[in-house]
């Protein structure tokens, strides 16, 4: 699922893990309400499940996303974003997910994964019939991957077409790819209420 901001920055987000996110929360949401009848005087201890449950469909499921802009392409993953200049990138393959080439390095994008067996093989059976739904390629063979409508094919596009049209204009310099940093930021204040949630989840199950 792709949108526009206004600022012109391209967003891929995955839907289907979206809807499993509010899955799982009405899900928690409804089991913690059905421990709380049960067992009133644990109702604190019950609401560190809750709450694990609650930040890791958020953090896993939910914020996941592809941002792409004029300044580069940043994949928001599980506990850590990265950010990749368009001076940086070298590659983009969508083999496993789509992932982004720079020299010495490769960064998955967690939104955005490659068809599974079965779609890849309905994939490639419309490839033939339909050439024009695949995101370009930047000088590759064409994988199940590449084909729009799936995650990897959408977000793959969204890179691709910005990637050309800016390295067109000549908007960044190439060839420097070697010197270009990549900035990664771990999520260390989610990471620590993982870890205090989750060892608070195993007390109210023992305790429970």
């Amino acid at each position: 699922m792709s949108t526009e901001a206004p600022s012109g920055r391209d967003v891929y987000t995955s839907r289907f893990n979206r809807i499993l996110a509010v899955i799982i929360w009405a899900l928690a949401l409804f089991m913690t309400g059905s421990l709380l009848f049960v067992a009133p005087g644990l109702r604190l201890l019950y609401l560190f499940p809750a709450a694990f449950v609650a930040l890791f469909a958020w953090e896993a499921l939910w914020s996941p996303r592809v941002e792409v802009d004029d300044s580069g392409v940043r994949l928001r993953n599980v506990l850590r974003t990265v950010f990749v200049p368009w001076a940086a990138l070298i590659h983009v393959d969508t083999k496993y997910s789509l992932t982004l080439y720079t020299p010495g390095h490769r960064y998955a994008a967690w939104a955005a994964p490659a068809p599974g067996r079965a779609s890849s093989y309905r994939a490639t059976k419309s490839r033939s019939g339909n050439s024009g739904s695949r995101a370009p390629l930047d000088g590759d063979a064409a994988r199940p991957g590449d084909l729009l409508g799936t995650e990897s094919g959408e977000a793959a596009y969204l890179v691709r077409s910005r990637w050309d049209r800016l390295r067109e204009r000549g908007a960044f310099e190439t060839g420097v790819a070697d010197t270009t940093k990549v900035t990664v930021t771990t999520h260390w204040a989610t990471a620590v209420a993982l870890i205090v949630l989750a060892a608070g989840s195993v007390v109210a199950i023992l305790v429970g």
